[in-house]
């Protein structure tokens, strides 16, 4: 096995476990968005439902905070775990600009799902999640910085003509 084989072979391992990871944080984004949009809503809306004296109100409100910061929380930890995956092309802010369109996209479907659709609400969220990895995993090949790969392999084509 030659170097030029081993170079290929890394290559294509980067894109590949690249292209999982920029999947993986857009599902992250997309927690990292709702978490807080959930924090404002439960700290608002029980209160106007019921009045500051009843029970459901405060019990909403705790348990919306827990699963808000949880979410939060959760969604970071996944970043960080899929960043250590991610290749240079995903660390710019192209990256972070599409991972952010698709978390958005990804939670306008999933507040639709959960308000004016008939589908379960677990299944209406791993739907989405899936979704937004999908396409951070078939959009990840199409950034700015995945021209990396092809311009190594051309430098190293026209190296070994020379």
């Amino acid at each position: 096995m030659n170097g030029d084989l081993r170079i290929d072979e890394m290559l294509k391992s980067i894109d590949v476990y690249g292209r999982l990871a920029f999947g993986g944080q857009c599902v992250a984004v997309m927690a990292m968005i709702a978490g807080p949009l959930l924090f404002v809503t439960v700290c608002t809306l029980p209160f106007f439902l019921w009045d500051n004296d009843r029970g459901e109100a405060m019990f909403v409100w705790l348990a919306g905070m827990l699963l808000a910061a949880g979410l939060t929380a959760g969604g970071a930890a996944v970043g960080v775990f899929c960043w250590r995956w991610s290749g240079d092309w995903i660390t710019e802010w192209p990256g972070y600009a599409t991972a952010g369109v698709i978390a958005l996209i990804a939670n306008v479907a999933l507040a639709w799902m959960l308000t004016s659709s008939p589908v379960p609400i677990y299944l209406s969220i791993a739907a989405t999640m899936a979704a937004a990895f999908a396409a951070g995993c078939l959009v990840a090949g199409n950034l700015a910085g995945m021209q990396v790969l092809a311009d190594t392999r051309q430098q190293r084509s026209m190296a070994r003509r020379r």
